[in-house]
């Protein structure tokens, strides 16, 4: 086998291995938002596949176990079913009762057991006590 044949044969592996690790990032780039409501809908047949689902802390259900690193708390869609979430890791600053959140992770029967807890920002600011300098 000459040496051309051998260059061109690794190029190809190189530039095959390359195509297949864009198609997987691709792949799971393309997961689009669920909400709570379509996420407990579809429960059963999304079975162990990651999922992204939108929803807002409901108040009370913020539970940080420090020791343990494990935050639990219930997201609700707009007809106010709730849907439980676990997460191992870091508590988000911002979180807290009634904000928006977006949870990534795979569902666990009714429970979404999260890789990454999302909060998402208010779009506008309004400064407390008085009127902010201009």
């Amino acid at each position: 086998m000459s040496i051309r044949v051998k260059v061109a044969a690794a190029v190809l592996v190189v530039v095959a291995g390359i195509a297949y690790l864009s198609l997987m990032g691709f792949q799971s780039a393309k997961t689009y938002y669920l909400s709570v409501d379509q996420a407990l809908d579809q429960a059963a047949g999304l079975g162990d596949r990651f999922v992204r689902v939108h929803g807002k802390v409901e108040p009370g259900t913020v539970d940080w176990a420090v020791q343990q690193v494990t935050l639990r708390f219930a997201m609700t869609g707009e007809s106010g079913r709730a849907m439980p979430v676990v997460y191992k890791g870091v508590k988000p600053d911002l979180l807290q009762d009634g904000v928006d959140v977006v949870v990534e992770g795979r569902l666990q029967g009714a429970t979404l057991v999260a890789d990454r807890v999302m909060v998402k920002c208010p779009s506008k600011y309004e400064a407390a006590g008085t009127q902010a300098a201009r």
